[in-house]
């Protein structure tokens, strides 16, 4: 087997001519994947992608290249130039999104649902420990499709949702000159629920039961590794166990990190939720969400009378399905991570570790994670007798490359010679793609000298609050959290969502108003700046910091 090398590895010589400026997806890919899920989330996320750009016709935006570096994938544009293309695909994008803001429950919600669970549940059923080889190549290419329908649902779902709330954020702009990080523009989308707080509810329910049936000092005395053998010799414990083992066939199929494979689902490791319980069993008996939202719905209705009171007649009807759809912008994309990434990745994740545990089991390697270090045609080729095989010259070799890319990191941007980075805010600006600049990417900071911040961010969700920093680089490690800590991380994830029952405030270095950290820090009422790009680095561990998120700066307090 030859070194690395995939069809989508980035090329200078020809990517630079496509495009000047490339984006690495720092909200996904950090820490760098290993071999196959870079693989396996460039091929079928730019098939899907790039197959919902094309049902929408953005008008500004062709396509989005994806590209492999150092275990990164680095995003490209194919800008629309011409003013008259531009207005074809302007007409062609109306009449996509009509249906959707007229009838966006009858026209999407649910979609996700009522398309990929049924497929998970049938790829879910399938026998990979007692399968041929055949059969088990065969549900691999099979996960193979039904990821490509995920990645084009998934995409497409965020056009139909984020992009009205771009085009709301505009209305505004004109009619009230406010943006999305404004107080009461952000009253407007915040107060609602979705899947990822449900299940959390779930885990906190778990913790209320476990209280109820007196076996608390089990959970809360022990480690997570030591909890469930303790329980099995309690009869209380067994039937905890049951309900908790019920949570996990429903919602367990996501792992630590959203993004990579080489991590155990919680199915098969469900140490990160039992961690998570015994989290919330340290505090009070009320899920402290539950109260925010009351407050947030009614701040919600308040704003959007006092809004609507602004607007036009002649524009209200406009104004008002923008909105509506609008306002499901930040629950969809919680709820996108649920039934999309971590219920794919971890139903694939169970097929290639089947194989991995044959290749172990025939000398091929020594670990059943190995199996991340080859590409898809590199395990086919062997896969009927790997007891030929040693594979690990090339797994040492290649598990090597992945620890130096983890330890030195990926540029931000990869720019073409000549191209300075004050080109990269308006390159993003003029693509007018929700899913970049209002997601992963957001926007540019601005520089305040008079304000004389530490760091410059953008304003995710608005507050004050000084405290000790956690810098967190490693989703293992929230369980080092403690309350009244302010977070420093470089992005946020759902599996990161009960932290928020702890934390102050936020300090983010990549993201805009859609991300992940954005919306929860909404809904749980704490401040939060993004966008910061250097807070990991320059931010250590209990040092006291002051996060102004209605400015979108940080200040140190101490060194």
């Amino acid at each position: 087997m030859k070194d690395l090398t995939t069809c989508i590895d980035f090329d200078p010589e020809l990517d630079f001519k496509a495009t000047p400026i490339w984006l690495l997806d720092e909200g996904h890919c950090t820490p760098p994947w290993t071999p196959l899920f870079g693989w396996y989330w460039g091929m079928f996320c730019y098939h899907g992608g790039a197959g919902a750009m094309e049902a929408v016709s953005l008008p500004f935006s062709r396509t989005t290249f994806f590209r492999l570096k150092n275990g990164g994938v680095y995003y490209g544009f194919s800008r629309v130039d011409d003013p008259e293309e531009a207005k074809e695909r302007e007409k062609k994008f109306r009449s996509f999104i009509q249906p959707y803001l007229e009838d966006y429950d009858k026209n999407w919600k649910g979609m996700l649902v009522k398309e990929l669970m049924p497929l998970y549940e049938r790829l879910k059923q399938f026998d990979v420990d007692n399968a041929s080889n055949r059969a088990l190549w065969e549900h691999v290419e099979d996960c193979f499709s039904v990821t490509r329908k995920m990645w084009y649902f998934h995409v497409l779902g965020m056009y139909i949702t984020w992009f009205p709330y771009v085009l709301l954020e505009n209305v505004c702009k004109q009619l009230l000159q406010i943006d999305d990080t404004h107080p009461t523009f952000l009253k407007l989308i915040t107060g609602f629920d979705n899947k990822i707080f449900q299940v959390d509810r779930r885990m906190w329910n778990l913790s209320k039961a476990a209280k109820e049936m007196g076996i608390s000092e089990i959970l809360t005395e022990n480690s997570a590794k030591d909890i469930i053998p303790l329980l099995e010799e309690n009869e209380s414990g067994k039937l905890w166990l049951d309900q908790f083992y019920a949570f996990l066939q429903e919602d367990g199929w996501r792992s630590q990190r959203r993004a990579e494979m080489i991590d155990p689902s919680w199915i098969e490791e469900p140490f990160p939720p039992l961690g998570i319980i015994k989290m919330y069993m340290k505090r009070s008996s009320e899920f402290d969400l539950e109260k925010q939202r009351k407050k947030a719905i009614e701040e919600r209705e308040a704003a959007e009378k006092e809004i609507l009171a602004k607007i036009p007649a002649q524009q209200k009807d406009y104004f008002a399905k923008l909105l509506k759809v609008a306002q499901q912008a930040g629950s969809y994309g919680e709820e996108h991570s649920y039934y999309c990434e971590d219920y794919c990745f971890a139903i694939t994740r169970r097929a290639f570790i089947a194989i991995g545990k044959r290749y172990v089991a025939a000398g091929a390697f020594d670990k059943k994670e190995d199996i991340f270090f080859l590409l898809p045609d590199e395990i086919h080729k062997i896969i009927y007798a790997p007891q030929h095989y040693d594979l690990r010259p090339i797994i040492e070799k290649r598990r090597a490359d992945w620890g130096r890319w983890c330890e030195e990191g990926n540029p931000p941007f990869l720019l073409k010679e000549g191209v300075s980075h004050e080109e990269i805010g308006p390159h993003l600006a003029s693509l007018a793609d929700p899913i970049f600049f209002k997601a992963l990417m957001g926007a540019m900071p601005e520089v305040d000298p008079e304000l004389k911040a530490d760091l410059y961010g953008v304003v995710g969700s608005t507050g004050i609050c000084e405290g000790p920093a956690r810098v967190i680089l490693d989703e293992k490690d929230l369980r080092l959290v403690e309350e009244g800590d302010i977070l420093v991380a470089v992005n946020t994830a759902p599996s990161w969502t009960p932290v928020f029952n702890l934390i102050k405030g936020a300090v983010i270095d990549r993201g805009g108003s859609l991300a992940h950290a954005a919306v929860v820090g909404r809904e749980f009422g704490i401040p939060v700046v993004l966008n910061v790009f250097e807070g990991t680095k320059k931010i250590k561990t209990g040092q006291r910091i002051r996060v102004d998120a209605n400015m979108g700066v940080v200040y140190f307090l101490d060194d």
